[in-house]
């Protein structure tokens, strides 16, 4: 039976046409020329974008009557109405309303094309189609109405009300005539879509005349709609005897990654034209409201079109437009460090509240790759208590148990917890009625409430919503079957939603079972952004006690870094030009950044020719022990001792003394010159040992560990074995590690072995490897008196589809290892009882990963990568993982980065972490005296970590979180007067205190001073 009602209805569709009238002599323009032209006229591809413009005459519209352009230019385009942007065509969006314009006067009309689908996919560049059309609103609402309550029939699974659906249907079509003689016929048949393709597809065709639109008889379509009143009346009476259960909750929405499968130059125009599409649907559909986060976008639409933001701004007053997720772009979640997490927030928030006075309490992430254990916390610290992401519906192993929970934090705060599953689209919703009632049937806790959420409109490449979609939304109200529909912005669904009971709790991290290749794949840029973090951190210390103000120029850099850790950038699953233009950039903060520290110590420089001055800027006590570029002879002393020195394989110095240097702190040290140097001894062997530990690099080019004072090798029989791993996942190619990736080893053995330094202060064995096309070059390095051992490497990679992994096998027993969040670290068993544990095969993670029975312990630490593993008492870290698509070339090319081995008695982390720093954030050498106090920063216990001491408007803001989970009492001196007040995370509400203070396990503390 449906078949046979989705053709009869299809009859009425050509009559919903009033009129259609090509459009001809639009002006062509490509930057280098300027033409008349009339489609079909193809373009140059090359010479995107490209401009067309036509002159609109006035035109009216009868009462009953919508005003449309149906238009292809050959891809997305925005259309601007006299100089200001009014919607867009795309592939969703191929006819734009222009009922608005039906105002008596000329208009001129302008379209910027990209030859590009919504996903960047090229396009033929072909001005292919212009039509002025005229719709009939009350047949085209007959036409509507009727499609929607078949497919209701077709999804609902009451098959009673199916039928009764099916009947009163067929009932109505049955008696609806619309004109059989053969002339009209032939007319409106190539605009019927039951029909259009079959008969446009045989042998011989008829001679089809272009359709300029069609109209039924006047006492016709006063029968069809008369009809369709008694249609509605029967209908009104089966949704009494079928009434809805549960609200789905709708809110329109699109998805725009920042870059993804094209580059952010590209984002800034979907920008435009999917916000200009959502502003002509609010001016057309008052009951519509929209959400879109991003302050990144925002402020970009407020640099592109100030005219449109201005239209934004007043839809946001009116309740009927949203900026949600209180963020600066929608981040990765796990490559971040705490720092960067809280700047996505305060940024975001501070540009929502002073643009459209008011901050968001939603945190919008519905594409995020997981979520670290940090979040909630931070949320709370915002203002945000609400968390939204459907992500987790893709694990590939096991379903994440709840749609509706509290996320508990690592450090107790919780959020609301709420994901919608549309088995369709996802967070690209439509509004339909297999979309609606799918949606409501998967929410898994209909006992705790009756409302679901739902996002529609089009998206990753933007889009957005499309007037079908508002069109369905007024007419599924009356259908039965299918739950209750109403549109609200995200934040009132919460604020009105109706919990019944109590709430569940997930506490941890929310761990997605796929994407798990995102901790590591365009390494590159990874590293690049590690190091811009460290590099703002340094450059808001140190400019903190300089008389300059850096502070706008650093936000700005804050925001570069930001953008970049958008969750398809940061990652590594965009296109390769997204990667030219991030590693510009980060290369450009981090350079920057390390100008400031210049200038700043600069402005802070006093006589001292003869002295050497060493900044301990990181959280912990340093070993006495540095390296110098510069090539000088210099002898270094420190009250009355002389440093050991040693020239190094490379060319540069490195310098030690056999003491430790305070947190915050400086010294100073004497500087004499000499033209002496004693040549550095040699030693030949492939043993390194130190007071702590023996070293002996084998001839494949691993390495066993023995520690004297433990009396106990390191590895069952060697370590820092590379493996090189062919990784074909099933899709998403740049994304994911193939599950069983293991399978694929091929073990690398060393082309050779050198020891190439042997001094006083260190011992450093090359090795050099080859394979696949690729070198890899690594030193081994252990300083005097250390218990770590240095891996520093350098890749030239030309490896396709491959997962390069180090290995240790340990000695270690232990069921489970811990691994650094940067603010805290979270557990993971060692077996893979479950299934649970079994799916999280790659952990991310950020400095340091440990594996510690009571009496000794191991940890691998590093300067730049974020997977790692650790199976049984086997650790690993991926150190490239080089797909090829969307990116053939991911990870082409040169990398330099550290790992490192560390050794500790006992299972205490407090050394393991200040190792980590120690390697993160080496000693600070300037030559001359520095106008700081001897100690800077003084914080007890040293259960802390300094995330942030910068200098804003003249206060000064310190941040710190307790890392250990530890509780207590906290002090901290600081050679600021003033008062201090403790304040949330946006520095907004404040509390005098005084030290020593309170503070909780795995706590963020925030301090002003004023």
């Amino acid at each position: 039976m449906k078949g046979k009602l989705w053709r009869m209805l299809s009859e009425i569709v050509p009559y919903t046409i009033s009129r259609k009238e090509k459009l001809k002599d639009w002006s062509f323009s490509d930057g280098s020329e300027e033409k008349t032209v009339t489609p079909p006229f193809e373009w140059d591809f090359n010479s995107a974008p490209v401009w067309f413009r036509k002159e609109l005459e006035p035109f009216s519209v009868a009462e009953g009557q919508r005003a449309y352009l149906e238009l292809w230019f050959g891809g997305e385009t925005l259309v601007l109405v006299d100089g200001k942007p009014y919607g867009e065509i795309n592939e969703y969006h191929r006819t734009l309303n222009i009922t608005l314009l039906a105002d008596g006067k000329p208009h001129t009309i302008e379209a910027q094309v990209m030859p590009r689908g919504l996903f960047g996919k090229p396009e033929k560049p072909v001005f292919s189609k212009a039509f002025f059309t005229i719709i009939d609103e009350e047949l085209m609402k007959v036409v509507k109405t009727l499609e929607l309550v078949i497919r209701t029939a077709e999804v609902v699974d009451d098959r009673a009300l199916s039928k009764k659906l099916l009947d009163i249907s067929e009932e109505f079509l049955s008696k609806i005539w619309i004109p059989r003689d053969t002339e009209t016929y032939l007319k409106a048949a190539p605009m019927d879509p039951g029909i259009k393709d079959e008969i446009k597809n045989t042998w011989s065709t008829p001679e089809f005349r272009e359709f300029s639109g069609a109209q039924l008889p006047g006492e016709l379509r006063k029968s069809i709609i008369d009809e369709f009143g008694r249609f509605k009346e029967k209908l009104k009476k089966l949704k009494e005897e079928h009434p809805s259960t549960g609200i789905v909750h709708l809110v329109g929405h699109s998805h725009i990654d920042y870059a993804w499968l094209w580059p952010v130059e590209e984002t800034k125009r979907k920008i435009l034209r999917t916000f200009a599409n959502s502003v002509l649907l609010s001016r057309l559909y008052p009951e519509f409201v929209y959400t879109q986060s991003s302050a990144q976008m925002y402020e970009d639409l407020k640099k592109n079109s100030l005219e449109l933001f201005e239209e934004v701004k007043k839809l946001v007053e009116e309740g009927r437009w949203e900026p949600v997720g209180g963020m600066w772009v929608e981040s990765d979640c796990n490559v971040p460090s705490l720092e960067s997490l809280i700047r996505q927030f305060y940024y975001g928030q501070k540009f929502f509240e002073k643009e459209f006075g008011k901050k968001s309490k939603v945190c919008w992430l519905p594409d995020v790759f997981g979520f670290s254990w940090v979040l909630p916390q931070i949320l709370r610290d915002v203002g945000i208590e609400y968390f939204v992401t459907t992500k987790l519906n893709w694990n590939d192993t096991n379903e994440f148990p709840y749609d509706l929970c509290r996320w508990r934090g690592i450090d107790g705060s919780e959020v609301l917890y709420f994901s919608f599953k549309n088995p369709n689209e996802g967070y690209n919703g439509k509004i339909d009625p297999d979309t609606i009632y799918k949606t409501w049937n998967n929410f898994r806790q209909k006992d705790l409430t009756n409302k679901v959420l739902l996002s529609f409109g089009h998206g990753d490449g933007g889009g957005g919503p499309t007037e079908e979609m508002l069109e369905n939304y007024r007419i599924m109200n009356q259908i039965p079957g299918i739950p209750h529909l109403e549109m609200g912005t995200v934040g009132s669904f919460f604020e009105k939603m109706n919990v019944d009971g109590d709430l569940p709790v997930w506490d941890g991290e929310l761990y997605l079972e796929v994407h798990r290749g995102t901790y590591t794949s365009q390494s590159r840029v990874k590293k690049l952004h590690k190091e811009a973090e460290d590099g703002l951190y340094l450059a808001e210390l140190i400019s903190a006690f300089s008389d300059r103000d850096f502070s706008e120029e650093i936000d700005d850099l804050w925001k570069a870094v930001l953008r970049n850790e958008f969750h398809d950038i940061l990652p590594g699953s965009s296109i390769r030009e997204v990667y030219e233009d991030a590693e510009k950039e980060l290369t450009f903060v981090k350079e920057r950044a390390e100008k400031i520290v210049r200038e700043s110590i600069d402005s802070l420089r006093v006589e001292g020719e003869n002295t050497l001055t060493l900044l301990n800027a990181s959280s912990f006590p340093k070993r006495f022990c540095f390296k110098l570029n510069e090539d000088l002879n210099l002898y270094l002393s420190f009250q009355g001792r002389v440093l050991l020195k040693q020239r190094t394989h490379d060319g540069k110095y490195v310098y030690f003394l056999d003491t430790e240097i305070a947190p915050f702190s400086k010294i100073e040290l004497e500087v004499q010159k000499s033209t002496i140097e004693k040549p550095a001894r040699k030693d030949e062997s492939l043993f390194m040992e130190n007071e702590y530990m023996r070293v002996e690099v084998k001839e494949d080019g691993t390495i066993q560990i023995y520690d004297k004072e433990l009396d106990r090798y390191i590895f069952e029989e060697k370590g820092n074995i590379l493996k090189l791993h062919k990784n074909i996942p099933p899709y998403w190619d740049n994304w994911d590690i193939a599950e069983g990736v293991e399978k694929t080893e091929y073990t690398l053995k060393a082309k050779s072995v050198e020891k190439v330094e042997f001094g006083p202060v260190r011992e450093v064995v090359r090795v050099e490897y080859e394979a696949e096309g690729s070198k890899i070059t690594q030193y081994y390095i252990l300083y005097r008196k250390s218990r770590r051992l240095d891996i520093e490497t350098k890749i030239d990679w030309h490896t396709r589809r491959a997962l390069l992994r180090a290995y240790f096998p340990t000695t270690v027993l232990s069921r489970r290892a811990r691994f650094d969040i940067s603010g805290g670290f979270i557990e993971r068993p060692t077996h893979r009882n479950t299934s649970f544990e079994k799916a999280r095969f790659e952990v991310p993670f950020h400095r340091w990963m440990d594996l510690s029975q009571t009496d000794f312990g191991v940890s691998i630490l590093n300067d730049g990568k974020y997977g790692g593993s650790v199976h049984q008492n086997v650790m690993a870290v991926s150190l490239i993982k080089a797909g090829i698509f969307p990116d053939f070339l991911c990870d082409e090319g040169k990398h330099e980065f550290t790992y490192s081995i560390y050794v500790h008695p006992g299972d205490d982390l407090r050394d393991v972490v200040r190792e980590a720093e120690e390697l993160n954030r080496p000693l600070l050498a300037v030559s001359g005296r520095l106008n700081i106090p001897s100690s800077f920063l003084e914080v007890s216990p040293q259960n802390f970590k300094l995330t942030s001491l910068r200098k804003v408007k003249g206060k000064i803001v310190i941040r710190l979180v307790e890392i250990f989970g530890t509780s207590g009492k906290l002090s901290i001196k600081i050679p600021w007067e003033g008062k201090i007040y403790l304040t949330n995370l946006l520095e907004e509400e404040r509390k005098e205190v005084s030290f020593p203070l309170s503070y909780r396990p795995f706590k963020i503390y925030t301090f002003v001073v004023e």
